[in-house]
This record gives C-alpha cells, sequence and structure tokens, in this order.
C-alpha cells in the first residue's frame, strides 16, 4: 500500500495486513472468507461446519461439510464481505428451520448430529438474555456510542459493559460469560437451577418483571395477550392462555391467604 503523498506519520503496515488478508488471488482471503463463515454458523447454530472455529489447520478438525463451507465463502466474497447476507442466508436456511424434536432412528445413526439431520434447541448467550430482559421491560436505551460502563444495571446493551477483572457483572458470569483474558473459540452453555433462581428472585429479575407488568392494561385478558406480544412477538394460542388463566388464578389466592395484595 503506497502512502499518500507527503504523509510520513505511518507506515501503513495495518492497512497493509488488511489487503493481504482480503486478497484472494495473493493473500489469505480465501482462508479468511472460510473463518468467518464458520464462526457464522456456529454462531447461529451452536457448532460450526469445523467444530474448532479456532484452528482451521492440522490440528483442528476437518469440515463435516466441506462443499457447503467453500460455497458459503464465495457467497461471502461475492457480497463484498458484507456479513448481512450471509446472517440472512442461513437464517432462512432450511437446516436453520428444522424441527427441534429428535429421532431415534437418526440418532442412532449421528449421536453428535454432526450432519444437521435436527436442530436441537439452545439457549442465548449472556448478553443476549440481558438485552431480552431490557427490551421486554421497555428500560433498554438503543442509543449507540459513547463510552461503556461498569454498571450492571445500566439500560444499555450488554456490548457497552466494560470488562475489569475485579468487577465482573454477576449475573453475566452467572449465564457463561467467556473468560476475558484468553481466546474463547467456543463458550461454555450450562443451564443450571441458580440461573432460573436469578430471574424469579434476583432483585434485577423482579424489577424486570415488574417494569413489564407497568406496560400492560389493567384487564387481565388483555394484558396476557399484550404480555405474550411483548415478550414472544405472537399472540398466545387458547391452551396457553387457558393455563396462564389458571396459574394467576392460583397465585393470587396464595397471595390473598398470605395476607399480600
Amino acid at each position: 500500500v503506497k502512502p499518500p503523498q507527503g504523509w510520513t506519520r505511518t507506515s501503513f503496515r495495518r492497512a497493509s495486513l488488511a489487503g493481504w488478508m482480503t486478497d484472494t488471488r495473493d493473500g489469505a482471503g480465501n482462508l479468511v472468507a472460510r473463518v468467518i463463515v464458520n464462526r457464522l454458523w456456529h454462531h447461529h447454530f451452536g457448532r460450526g461446519l469445523v467444530a474448532t472455529p479456532n484452528d482451521f489447520g492440522t490440528q483442528g478438525e476437518d469440515p463435516t461439510h466441506p462443499q457447503l463451507l467453500d460455497w458459503l465463502a464465495q457467497r461471502l466474497l461475492d457480497s463484498g464481505w458484507r456479513l448481512k447476507p450471509i446472517h440472512r442466508l442461513l437464517l432462512t436456511s432450511s437446516v436453520y428451520c428444522q424441527d427441534g424434536r429428535g429421532d431415534d432412528s437418526r440418532r442412532d445413526r449421528d449421536l453428535e448430529n454432526r450432519f444437521w439431520w435436527h436442530r436441537p434447541r439452545r439457549r442465548l448467550e449472556a448478553e443476549a438474555i440481558r438485552d431480552a430482559l431490557l427490551s421486554v421491560s421497555g428500560r433498554l436505551d438503543p442509543g449507540m456510542y459513547g463510552p461503556g460502563t461498569l454498571d450492571e444495571n445500566s439500560p444499555r446493551r450488554s456490548v457497552y459493559l466494560k470488562v475489569k477483572r475485579s468487577r465482573l457483572a454477576p449475573t453475566m458470569m452467572l449465564f457463561d460469560w467467556p473468560e476475558h483474558l484468553v481466546s474463547i473459540g467456543r463458550r461454555a452453555n450450562t443451564t443450571t437451577a441458580a440461573q432460573a433462581l436469578a430471574f424469579m428472585n434476583s432483585p434485577a429479575g423482579r424489577g424486570y418483571a415488574e417494569s413489564l407488568a407497568d406496560r400492560l392494561p389493567a384487564d387481565s385478558g388483555r394484558a396476557v395477550t399484550r404480555a405474550w406480544q411483548l415478550a414472544l412477538g405472537r399472540m398466545p394460542r387458547s391452551d396457553e392462555q387457558a393455563a396462564v388463566a389458571v396459574f394467576l388464578e392460583r397465585q393470587e389466592r396464595i397471595y390473598r391467604v398470605a395476607g399480600r395484595t
């Protein structure tokens, strides 16, 4: 990369590195494209076409679908390295839209689902859980840019949470926030009782619930419908409405017996 005339304050080594990384003829562009689309697949499906996203070398695993990996990489190059078209392609694919239920005969042949015969259910990562709680409760500040914060109660998106080793956000760590001192190619994904208790009993969780309740109409029937729309983006089914009505009636009776309103 030739620097502009009269500009001598930089060697342009980073620009040269970027150019080499995206050069598909003389540089590493083809490999970088494969690594990127594999990470996108890993993000949406929980495991990449190459199960070792941090290692495409001889010590990493071979791709389960090498031709698909190369095809996706070429789509990325054809789109000018734009990621949104690849996200859209993956999220509208028949693989992503598969049923999450298993099949005994297929499970016997492919226990680890390496060939994607079904789409297993996955828990959201810590940042998405926190952002969803903020959004559903109506507290989310959608503003972009600006300084980050160490305050876990900040209404801004989780991407603006600062990382300080002595002040890690407890709720984020509970939902497997990754270790920030090393490169993590694949996050842990646990489901524990403590996570459910955090939703039910923590001051933050109850605060989100109270903020959601403040957004609902007084009429119980309309409130259930509106809560479903805010939380799930759809109308409740008849069986879901009936189950919620039974639950609310039982809770009201328990509160009444306990002398609470």
